[in-house]
């Protein structure tokens, strides 16, 4: 079983009610996300001792208990939480308080698991070298008979999600249009499935879903123009068009 999740939360038993456990989630969950895709990257992927994929740091206010194994094969690995620290920095662009508990946490769970602690270790550094920036290109395609080249850039902030296309045109390297087609909430549950694949007809660059449908419409004549607009379809726009196709 290979390692391949790092998660910090906090739980329903440290008292906190739902809204603000959230609020700590999305704070958060940018950081969350590098760490794992960093895991996932590795070139020696880590493979455990059969019983966890997932790190999970649970700060808790109360006496931090030993670490545990529960299901679905998550090592939960429990550190001490200052509600006053987080209170501090909440809402800022200063992650120290975050990537301490981390760092807590990786360190904890070594005296109980044998874990890839020195490069976790190593992508904190470098995560925080970096401005503690996740960002990455999701997909970048090519239509050489409209001769543009699309490419989707993902922005994974403590305060939103965006989705950032910029559309080139390939004979000449120049930028025509670039924008944000896509802002949520830091969660991946809201945004993970609304971006998949590239398409084009001759009306629009098509951003497809994780269910291969129209999500996000870029006009395309308008972008040959250098002017970048779009529509981010709801259920019913897409059923409309599902119908009007078959």
């Amino acid at each position: 079983m290979k390692l391949w999740y790092i998660n910090i939360w906090l739980s329903p038993e440290t008292g906190y009610d739902d809204d603000y456990r959230y609020e700590f989630t999305l704070h958060t969950r940018f950081i969350s996300n590098y760490f794992s895709r960093q895991m996932r990257r590795l070139e020696n992927r880590f493979e455990t001792d059969g019983t966890f994929n997932m790190i999970s740091v649970k700060p808790t206010p109360e006496n931090p208990r030993p670490c545990r194994i529960v299901p679905e094969a998550a090592l939960i690995v429990e550190v001490p939480f200052s509600k006053t620290k987080y209170e501090q920095i909440k809402g800022t662009e200063n992650f120290e308080y975050y990537l301490e508990l981390l760092k807590t946490g990786f360190e904890k769970a070594s005296k109980c698991k044998e874990i890839p602690l020195n490069p976790l270790l190593q992508i904190l550094d470098e995560f925080k070298k970096n401005g503690c920036k996740n960002e990455w290109l999701h997909k970048k395609k090519r239509f050489l008979e409209k001769d543009i080249e699309v490419r989707l850039n993902c922005f994974f902030t403590t305060f939103d999600f965006r989705l950032v296309a910029t559309i080139t045109k390939i004979s000449t390297k120049e930028i025509l249009c670039s924008g944000t087609v896509l802002r949520t909430e830091p969660d991946e549950i809201i945004f993970d499935w609304m971006f998949k694949d590239i398409l084009i007809n001759d009306k629009n660059i098509v951003i497809t879903n994780s269910f291969d449908l129209p999500q996000i419409l870029i006009n395309l004549k308008d972008a040959l123009k250098k002017k970048l607009l779009f529509k981010l379809l709801e259920d019913k726009e897409i059923d409309r068009l599902l119908s009007y196709s078959n």
